[in-house]
């Protein structure tokens, strides 16, 4: 019924179905590749006080916390706090497990910001320069004010009551060196731009129109933001007419888009969920999520 009522739809399905076997597969590693890059940024950030976690470690953990953060109600709290019950059963302070959640968060924004600005000065797209501006100055605010608190402790603890003087200290504590740093800020963009790979190779897969690296940016950086909502477990229902409609916009046929953001949320959600659950389910599941063994 659906596809005599909308026939794009049955479009998009034959080039989902016909879609370039090589290029599905150079986005699922692409997918797979931008985990492995949040697995370096942990590891660098949650390794800044002294060695706590390995590429195993880290590697388990975001897949397993992506698994939680995408498929249940509240799944984003839930897996900030199986994150950080991991952290502490790594051994890391309660200060270093705070600098990881608030760095890693800083970085991610300010290069989601810095791609959008890289659309609109090199690609030509249409987004807003004050919703930009505004993301990015935020991000660079909040990882100013978390190095001004690491250097100025005792100014910290003046406004602060007694029984978080002791997260101060833990906080005043680190010291990262500015090739770490960069490191970390590098692993952070790595991230970023394989996802956008990945919804470039998705659409290459399906289309063998001229693709539009801006309609592309666009579309990632609309699909983030429609995620990042959480109306439903994972974006689902909000994120795909969102992908569908800025694709149209950058110009792509409707059943082009369709297909395209088809694969990508089976690629990028579906497929990358379920790993996580896996590895939830053999790393972490018997201790449950308060993690006692």
């Amino acid at each position: 019924m659906f596809r005599d009522r909308m026939p794009f739809l049955g479009e998009a399905w034959e080039l989902a179905r016909h879609a370039d076997t090589g290029l599905l597969f150079g986005a699922a590693l692409s997918a797979n590749l931008a985990m492995f890059a949040m697995s370096a940024v942990m590891q660098i950030l949650v390794n800044v006080d002294r060695r706590v976690a390995n590429p195993v470690n880290t590697n388990a953990i975001v897949y397993a916390s992506n698994a939680w953060s995408t498929s249940v109600p509240g799944g984003p709290a839930i897996s900030a706090w199986l994150t950080y019950r991991v952290h502490r059963s790594w051994g890391a302070s309660t200060g270093v497990c705070g600098w990881f959640f608030v760095v890693s968060g800083a970085l991610s924004t300010v290069w989601m910001a810095l791609i959008g600005v890289a659309a609109v000065v090199f690609l030509g797209a249409e987004l807003s320069p004050a919703t930009l501006g505004l993301s990015l100055g935020g991000a660079v605010a909040i990882m100013a004010a978390v190095f001004w608190a690491i250097m100025h402790p005792a100014a910290l603890k003046r406004w602060t009551p007694a029984r978080a003087h002791s997260l101060i200290d833990q906080v005043a504590a680190i010291r990262i060196s500015p090739g770490s740093f960069a490191l970390a800020a590098l692993f952070s963009l790595l991230n970023r731009l394989l996802d956008v790979l990945t919804l470039l190779l998705c659409a290459a897969a399906v289309t063998d129109s001229r693709l539009s690296v801006s309609a592309i940016c666009l579309a990632f950086i609309m699909i983030k933001l429609a995620g990042a909502a959480q109306i439903t477990p994972g974006g689902v229902g909000t994120v795909e007419p969102v992908a569908v409609a800025m694709l149209v916009a950058g110009g792509f046929s409707l059943s082009d888009a369709t297909a395209t953001t088809l694969i990508y949320r089976l690629i990028s959600f579906a497929l990358i969920t379920a790993i996580g659950w896996v590895v939830y389910a053999t790393t972490y599941a018997r201790m449950g999520l308060g993690l006692r063994s």
